[in-house]
């Protein structure tokens, strides 16, 4: 059996070993050197960044934030560090069918009402 010192002192390993779990230990994406920086500019805007990415996430993690979500803020606030050391990063978007294409821009836009235009205002 477990004097009540001995099991507050398990409880507050255990404690301390799930908070640590869900505190990412990096980035799940990666970045690269943007034109003309050097590798040694990018190795320590990495290491800011990835510090700045940290400190943002311990802040927050007190909210009980799942590990998904702890891992989401923590390549938000590093990719946005980065980007702003002018490094690149990934960027998401939608891709088309074929480069140039508009024709998918114009479906949703429905037709002019049938009739005379009203005149400009004065």
């Amino acid at each position: 059996m477990l004097k009540p010192r001995e099991l507050s002192l398990l409880l507050l390993a255990c404690f301390l070993l799930t908070a640590c779990a869900n505190m990412p230990t990096g980035p799940s994406m990666m970045a690269l050197p943007g034109s003309g920086k050097s590798f040694d500019k990018f190795h320590n805007d990495d290491n800011q960044c990835r510090q700045f990415a940290h400190e943002r996430v311990n802040k927050t993690s007190a909210d009980n934030v799942s590990e998904y979500g702890n891992q989401q803020r923590y390549d938000t606030s590093y990719v946005q560090c980065m980007y702003a050391q002018g490094h690149r990063v990934p960027v998401y978007g939608q891709f088309t069918d074929a480069p140039g294409d508009n024709s998918n821009l114009n479906k949703n836009i429905p037709p002019p009402p049938p009739g005379k235009p009203p005149p400009p205002p004065k």
